[in-house]
């Protein structure tokens, strides 16, 4: 079996056990649903999915306050997905809840909220899944200043991605599993780093205004000759 084939094949089940369980054929943010609550809560929720040597980690921080921009403690703060219901714990820090999960967040993720009358409840955000490069691989060598075709799989279409090299960072790239990087940001280095962060967020219509559920998914490749 060739290099490639095998890359491919192994991107593929990974890719399958991080799959949504959801049928949605267009962006996971078709799904995302504000929720309801009673205007009491600045909720800040974030779910960040990362790979660490070959191995997914998800971590979960839900930052809560009230009207007076004071935290909220002694909270019940539940981020469900296909993984079932997680209930976080308040950290050190007064009204930040935290959580950690081994392996990447599957399942459409819902949320809730609430401390007494105040709440925030059935926030719906779609899973956009993990990603995986193709294109270019560690150790591979590529020619500097020429456009270069950074290709990647994921399961689903995330509104926004943002794409990084130790030269620059690119926002808004189309997640549509390819980019060309062009000739002028594609300079001669022995050690490249590619980064792709790919997200999708709802506007909580419940809470306070800034508050938001977000989803990233971060995966980077290191090693990469430009010569």
């Amino acid at each position: 079996m060739s290099r490639v084939r095998a890359i491919t094949l192994l991107a593929i089940a990974t890719l399958a056990l991080g799959c949504d369980d959801d049928d949605v054929t267009g962006p996971q943010s078709s799904i995302n649903d504000g929720g309801i609550g009673n205007q009491s809560l600045l909720v800040v929720a974030n779910v960040g999915v990362i790979d660490i040597n070959g191995g997914f980690l998800t971590g979960f921080s839900v930052d809560v306050s009230d009207r007076e921009g004071e935290p909220v403690s002694g909270a019940d703060v539940v981020i469900e997905g296909g993984f079932g219901p997680r209930t976080l714990s308040e950290g050190p820090t007064p009204g930040s809840y935290l959580g950690e999960l081994s392996g990447a967040a599957w399942g459409t993720l819902r949320l809730d909220v609430e401390r007494d009358t105040l709440f925030v409840h059935g926030i719906v955000l779609g899973n956009i899944g993990i990603h995986t490069f193709t294109a270019p691989q560690p150790e591979d060598t590529v020619e500097a200043q020429t456009p270069l075709v950074v290709r990647w799989f994921r399961d689903s279409e995330a509104p926004m991605a943002r794409l990084s090299t130790r030269d620059i960072t690119l926002n808004d790239v189309p997640d549509t599993g390819e980019f060309i990087l062009p000739d002028s940001l594609n300079p001669a280095r022995s050690n490249q780093r590619f980064e792709l962060v790919r997200s999708n967020e709802v506007q909580i219509a419940g809470g306070l205004r800034g508050s938001f559920f977000r989803l990233e998914v971060r995966n980077a490749i290191e090693q990469v000759v430009v010569d």
